[in-house]
């Protein structure tokens, strides 16, 4: 392997868009139709000829503060593989029984032997997994994917499935000695200028491989702009090239699924877009990096909205149109304007309610709330942490209970044990006074920031709203108050009935849109937001006089 240099610290900014060839103007009608359409984005950059034409931070949001990118994480483990590929690690053509044989089923079904590494990174295997299977620490993901239903001949269906990445990061360790991001250091993260990004990975210490990455926006910036230069950064090859190439166009199809950019072809670990000569990388919850190659652009996007079909459907009605002669020169006013706006986006301030007469009886006391059975023997007890992100945690919290209120002038301090034997201490500050309150949390593998107000919403009310803002969701907590017991009911952003209505449209292609097994799926999902965040119920202990 080249010894290769260390990137500059930070991407050259345009001075204006205009520079780089892309309108002020269509800028900001993008921005103003991020806002109509309701999306809570994070953060945007847009970057044209490799320059920065404009990025923007909804506060507290901040260029310096890493994010959760969910299975953007998978291009990157796709990125790990066409490094090993050009090694001489494996091949596309290697099949993993050859690479895992100790894992071959003792009656192994037709098929399972033509397994390899190319139907692994095009989601192709015919492996059927099922997610809700995953228990946490010291499940062996290995065993459990390669033994699990192969329903399609290998190669020629396509079915979205997490464990294929991590497959990729067990299998760098197996045959380099190094972890995934150990082996991806000198040969990615060092010449791309990325700090070595934090990643939930499993007791071995292998990434998880398809989620778990937090880094920061222009980590996503530099990545995707290195993929549109053919993998070249700074005048040198970083990623081989014909990995670059390859792995960002068409290598298996997926047009049973229903979204209008998740349809038109998959590459290594890349989502192929509907517009042409454009491809992309994207997580959850739109962690998106957009690259158009006809247009030299990239589109990198932090957000919180559950249906990954609306970013593109902003952007697409302002770009391709609002690039321009390179040079134009750009309006003062409409520069002005836009200046304003990226410089000002943030969360709205909180409300300021009446303090209620109950602070003083409620000022130190306990409130122990009753366990959810069946929640938590599915695998999804109730977290500071959103379900969406407790769920892909290795190290699973949930249970809380003791949760106390201290009361002061101008805040509420929130106190809870988490873990089956409490073993997270937490406490977090919230506003009551129209401000925001900034605070820290350590749990289940993470460490977020936290942003946080509370407010009484009547007498006997009290809603808390948490924002951890290193991942993209914030967590609500509304709190019904009686003489000696207490409703505690759960939300969060994105909510969780739109999950779930994101999650149902998915199946339908899992489910090959049989009609009768769709309607099954809409009743399913429209439940599940009525049982998966029930109200929890739990009895005050008042502090003794």
């Amino acid at each position: 392997m080249a010894v290769l240099q260390e990137a500059e610290q930070t991407l050259p900014r345009a001075a204006t868009p205009e520079e780089v060839g892309i309108s002020s103007q269509a800028i900001l009608d993008l921005l103003e139709e991020y806002d109509r359409q309701g999306l809570e984005y994070h953060g945007l950059m847009i970057l044209r000829h490799g320059k920065v034409a404009f990025e923007t931070y909804r506060k507290p949001y901040a260029a310096e503060i890493p994010h959760s990118i969910y299975s953007f994480s998978k291009s990157i483990a796709g990125t790990a593989a066409g490094f090993a590929i050009d090694e001489g690690l494996f091949a596309l053509d290697s099949r993993l029984c050859d690479l895992f044989p100790e894992y071959r089923p003792a009656r192994a079904p037709k098929g399972w032997d033509d397994v390899t590494i190319r139907h692994v990174l095009t989601m192709t295997t015919g492996l059927v997994f099922d997610v809700f299977h995953q228990s946490g620490a010291g499940t062996d993901w290995v065993a459990d994917y390669l033994h699990s239903r192969l329903r399609d001949v290998p190669g020629e269906v396509y079915h979205y499935t997490n464990e294929n990445a991590y497959l990729i990061s067990v299998l760098i360790r197996r045959l380099t000695g190094l972890g995934m991001f150990t082996y991806l250091q000198p040969r990615l993260f060092a010449p791309l200028g990325i700090e070595v990004p934090f990643t939930e990975a499993d007791q071995a210490g292998n990434p998880a491989g398809g989620w778990g990455i937090i880094w920061k926006l222009e980590d996503s910036a530099r990545f995707i702009q290195c993929y549109l230069d053919g993998g070249k950064w700074n005048g040198q090859q970083v990623i081989p090239a014909w990995w670059a190439e390859e792995a960002t166009k068409t290598q298996a199809e997926n047009k049973a699924n229903l979204k209008a950019d998740s349809n038109v072809g998959y590459g290594y670990q890349f989502w192929m877009c509907r517009l042409p000569n454009t491809f992309a990388a994207r997580g959850m919850f739109c962690q998106q990096g957009m690259a158009m190659r006809d247009h030299d652009a990239v589109f990198v996007y932090f957000g919180a909205d559950a249906d990954e079909q609306k970013p593109f459907e902003v952007i697409y009605p302002h770009f391709p149109r609002g690039f321009v002669a390179e040079g134009t020169a750009a309006d003062a006013k409409t520069l002005q304007a836009l200046r304003v706006k990226a410089q000002n986006t943030r969360f709205s301030a909180p409300p300021v309610a009446k303090r209620s007469p109950l602070e003083a009886q409620l000022n130190g006391a306990v409130l122990h709330l009753r366990r959810q059975h069946f929640l938590n023997a599915i695998g999804f007890p109730l977290s500071l942490l959103p379900m969406t992100v407790n769920q892909m945690s290795l190290d699973r919290a949930g249970y809380i209970d003791a949760v106390r209120l201290d009361f002061t002038q101008g805040e509420v301090q929130f106190s809870w044990q988490e873990g089956k034997d409490g073993r997270w201490q937490l406490s977090v500050p919230l506003g009551l006074d129209g401000a925001y309150r900034t605070g820290h949390v350590a749990l289940s593998g993470f460490s977020f920031d936290t942003y946080s107000y509370a407010h009484w919403q009547d007498d006997s009310t009290l809603a808390l709203h948490i924002r951890p803002i290193q991942s993209c969701a914030s967590r609500t907590f509304t709190l019904c108050f009686g003489k000696r017991h207490v409703k505690m009911i759960p939300g969060s952003t994105p909510s969780f009935t739109s999950i779930a209505q994101n999650l149902n449209k998915l199946s339908y292609a899992y489910l090959n849109n049989n009609r009768l097994l769709c309607k099954f799926s809409d009743l399913c999902f429209g439940l599940a937001p009525s049982i998966m965040e029930a109200p929890l119920r739990g009895r005050l202990k008042r502090r003794e006089p």
